[in-house]
C-alpha cells in the first residue's frame, strides 16, 4: 500500500477519545440536559470524545471516584470538593467549568408542618439522601447561618432519594428535607406536594455544580478537558432555546427518568419544568457571554460562608480551587448556530 494511503487508512481507524463522565445523581434526567443533548446531537464526537455518562448517585461520591482514576471528568457541587481541597495534600482535583450560579440546595417542610422558617428547625431531623452527600455540608451550613448549632441543634438522617424520601418526610420519621432543586423539582413534577422555606438570598445566590478533572489533566489531557466543556456549553445553549426536545433526548438516552404511569402530555410539561428550573442557573451576567467563567467574589464568599459555618477549617486560595485558564478556548464556537440547530429539531423524527 502506498505510504498516503497507509497514512489516510491509520487515520480513518483512529477512534475517539473514551471520557467516564460522572454525574451527581442516581437517575440521569432532564435537570442534566445538556450532558445528554451533547452526546445525542454528536457534539462531545465532533470534539473526538466518546463520552459514557455514568450517575454515581452525589457530588461526593463524583469528588472522590475523579480523585482516584475512576472517571475522567466530574459535575460537583463544591461540598466535600472544598473540604478535601483544604491542604495541598488534600484531593488532588480542580474545577475548569462552571455550570450552576446560584446554589441548588434547598430545605422543604411537608405543607401542612408547623416549621415556617430555618431556626424553627432546632430538635428536628433533617433528610438527606445519604450520610455522604453533600446535602449534609450544605445543610450545616444553613443551620449555622440561621443561628442552630448543627451539630447538637439538628440531626441528619439518610432517606434516600425520590419517593422514598418524600415518604419519609410525608409519615414523619423526618421534619425537613434537604435536597438539591432538580430532586425536588421532581417530586413536584410527579405530583408530591412540599413547602420551601426561606435559605435567604446570601445563601441561594453562592455557586455550585461545576466541572471537576485531576490536575494533571490540565497539562497531559487539556484538548480533552476544552472539547468536553464545549460539547457542553453547547448541550446547554440547545436545552434553552428548545427545552422540550432537551428533555425527550434525556428520557431517550436514559429511558429510566422517564415519568411512567402519567399522562404523557403531563409527564412532558414537568419535564420541561425541571429543566428549565436548572438551565435558569446555568449562566449569569457576571459571565459577559464566557459560558462557564468562574466569578471570584462569588465563589469568595462561598468559601467564606462555609467556613463562618464551620464547614471549612482553613483559608482555601481560589486558584486552589479552580481556573479560568481553558474558558476562552472553551466558547470558541458559534453560538446562534446551535440555537438554530435548537429551534430546527423536530421531536416527532426522534428515532
Amino acid at each position: 500500500m502506498p505510504l498516503v494511503g497507509l497514512l489516510l487508512t491509520v487515520g480513518a481507524a483512529q477512534a475517539d477519545t473514551p471520557v467516564k463522565a460522572l454525574i451527581p445523581a442516581k437517575l440521569i434526567n432532564e435537570a442534566f440536559s445538556p450532558f445528554s443533548v451533547a452526546k445525542y446531537m454528536g457534539y462531545f464526537s465532533q470534539e473526538g470524545l466518546d463520552v459514557n455518562l455514568i450517575a454515581v448517585g452525589g457530588s461526593n461520591e463524583v469528588a472522590l471516584a475523579i480523585n482516584s482514576g475512576a472517571g475522567d471528568v466530574g459535575a460537583a457541587s463544591p461540598g466535600q470538593a472544598l473540604v478535601g481541597l483544604q491542604s495541598e495534600q488534600g484531593l488532588n482535583l480542580k474545577y475548569f467549568y462552571e455550570c450552576n450560579y446560584r446554589s441548588i440546595w434547598t430545605v422543604t417542610v411537608a405543607p401542612d408542618s408547623p416549621i415556617q422558617t430555618m431556626k424553627d428547625l432546632k430538635g428536628k431531623r433533617i433528610g438527606i439522601a445519604a450520610m455522604g452527600s453533600a446535602g449534609s455540608n450544605f445543610g450545616k451550613a444553613m443551620a449555622a447561618e440561621a443561628g442552630l448549632n448543627p451539630n447538637s441543634d439538628v440531626s441528619f438522617v439518610a432517606v434516600g432519594s425520590g419517593a422514598q424520601a418524600m415518604t419519609a418526610l410525608n409519615q414523619k420519621v423526618v421534619d425537613a428535607l434537604v435536597f438539591s432543586s432538580q430532586e425536588t423539582s421532581k417530586f413536584e413534577a410527579n405530583g408530591f406536594k412540599i413547602r420551601y422555606l426561606d435559605t435567604g438570598e446570601g445563601f441561594a445566590s453562592l455557586p455550585d455544580v461545576g466541572l471537576m478533572a485531576r490536575r494533571e489533566a490540565f497539562d497531559s489531557n487539556r484538548t480533552m478537558l476544552v472539547g468536553f466543556a464545549r460539547a457542553v456549553a453547547k448541550g446547554y445553549l440547545f436545552s434553552l432555546a428548545n427545552p422540550e426536545a432537551a428533555v425527550k433526548i434525556s428520557w431517550k438516552l436514559f429511558p429510566e427518568s422517564e415519568p411512567k404511569n402519567m399522562d404523557p402530555k403531563e409527564a412532558l410539561a414537568g419535564g420541561v419544568m425541571v429543566n428549565k428550573r436548572r438551565m435558569e442557573i446555568w449562566d449569569s451576567p457576571k459571565t459577559k457571554g464566557l459560558l462557564g467563567t468562574f466569578i471570584d467574589a462569588d465563589w469568595r464568599r462561598l468559601l467564606d460562608y462555609m467556613k463562618t459555618s464551620g464547614v471549612l477549617k482553613t483559608d482555601i486560595p481560589l486558584d486552589r480551587v479552580y481556573t479560568n485558564d481553558l474558558i476562552s478556548e472553551i466558547n470558541k464556537f458559534d453560538k446562534d448556530e446551535i440555537r438554530k440547530q435548537a429551534m430546527a429539531f423536530d421531536i416527532s423524527k426522534m428515532k
